[in-house]
């Protein structure tokens, strides 16, 4: 009986003295400073992507409004090839001098060139203006502060400028906030009647 509580005495010595061991003790966990390093790093990390990720957002919004511009002025232009004889009817910045008044007949049949030129551009001024009074909580223009300037010169060629309000992150002013900036788009192509 004597031998095992030495025993017993002995083995609580040597771990005893294994735990008070300096190499043991050193590497026995993170420090609460280590931790707060630890997160400092990887928040530094995250703000970056963050960042990154809201560049990305403006660069595809940007494009995507860059698009929206091309398909609206190619839609006026494909109206224009369709009615050759009343270019000069197209002429004009829209919405700004005012949507046509609904003429009444289709493109199609009944229609003058002039007529159809007031249509096409009733039609297309949807893309700016709420044309057929939906209201303002439900219509939503194709680009923002959008609007389009048509000039046809006696030559067959016709200028399609669309003008919208962007958004950007500039800081040429120094103030490092988002800034309103104009784009434009500018399509130009010869129509022969």
């Amino acid at each position: 009986m004597r031998e095992r509580q030495t025993k017993h005495i002995s083995d609580g010595r040597s771990q005893r003295m294994r735990s008070r061991s300096p190499s043991i003790s050193r590497n026995s966990g993170f420090t609460l400073i280590e931790v707060v390093i630890s997160v400092l790093i990887l928040l530094v990390g995250l703000l970056g992507v963050v960042g990154m990720q809201v560049l990305s957002f403006q660069t595809n919004q940007g494009a995507y409004f860059r698009s929206q511009a091309i398909y609206v002025a190619s839609e006026i232009m494909d109206a224009m090839r369709a009615n050759p004889t009343a270019l000069a009817s197209y002429n004009g910045t829209y919405p700004d001098d005012g949507v046509p008044a609904d003429q009444g007949c289709d493109g199609s049949a009944g229609c003058t060139p002039d007529q159809a030129a007031d249509q096409d551009i009733r039609e297309w001024s949807t893309h700016f203006t709420d044309v057929f009074g939906v209201g303002a909580a439900a219509f939503r223009p194709s680009l923002p502060n959008g609007r389009a300037t048509i000039t046809t010169t006696t030559a067959p060629e016709i200028t399609v400028q669309v003008i919208w309000t962007e958004r950007q992150f500039d800081d040429t002013s120094g103030t490092a906030e988002r800034e309103r900036v104009n784009q434009q788009v500018l399509l130009t192509a010869n129509i022969v009647p």
